[in-house]
């Protein structure tokens, strides 16, 4: 299936793709943060990604594909991150209507969470469809933001794992990446791993 495969800009009409991409990547914390109504945080998700919501936006996705979109991959400089994340919350109302107040309350009660650094390229989301899995595409989607991350001027990639997605952490490890902090927390959806790979620039 990689040869026949290609990766470009995300588009908004890939909002039902990127929907499915950030609740998988996400885990617990999606749950957590936009309530267990499935459809309801589909449609929040679909919202922000189409209207370009910083981080949950278009501008900042890729997607793999082959015929049909299979999967997906959010990475840009850990310096954006604040910005980008300024921008998400600009959004919310349109995007969440009345069920805001409860995703802001659930953000506030959050620990802080140290995802990058300005120095290094961060891979915010990154997953491929269930069906499409185990046939190499995500290990594409990985080089491909190592190789934006080196044409930036970055020598490092940095992404979250959560402690319970055992086969997550063992897919970034045997790429290269190592734990450079851990967080444990009462609220098992802020608990994570952070991982760091140095590139060949």
């Amino acid at each position: 299936m990689t040869s026949k495969v290609h990766i470009r800009p995300a588009r908004p009409d890939d909002a039902p793709l990127a929907a499915a991409i950030f609740r998988l990547s996400l885990g617990p914390l999606s749950d957590y943060l936009f309530g267990r109504n499935g459809e309801q945080t589909e449609i929040a998700l679909m919202r922000l990604f189409s209207r370009d919501a910083g981080r949950l936006g278009f501008r900042s996705a890729q997607v793999i594909e082959s015929h049909r979109p299979l999967g997906m991959l959010v990475a840009f400089p850990g310096a954006q991150l604040e910005e980008l994340n300024k921008t998400v919350t600009r959004h919310l109302l349109r995007a969440l209507g009345i069920n805001t107040i409860g995703f802001v309350s659930r953000a506030l009660r959050m620990p802080s969470i140290h995802e990058a650094e300005a120095d290094e390229f961060f891979i915010s989301n990154i997953a491929v469809l269930p069906a499409a899995q185990k046939h190499g595409l995500g290990t594409l989607l990985l080089k491909h933001a190592e190789e934006q991350a080196v044409m930036r001027g970055l020598s490092k990639t940095a992404l979250l794992v959560s402690p319970s997605s055992v086969h997550a952490l063992e897919f970034a490890q045997k790429r290269g990446y190592e734990i450079v902090e851990t967080h444990l927390h009462d609220k098992h959806a802020a608990s994570y791993h952070r991982l760091m790979k140095r590139l060949e620039t």
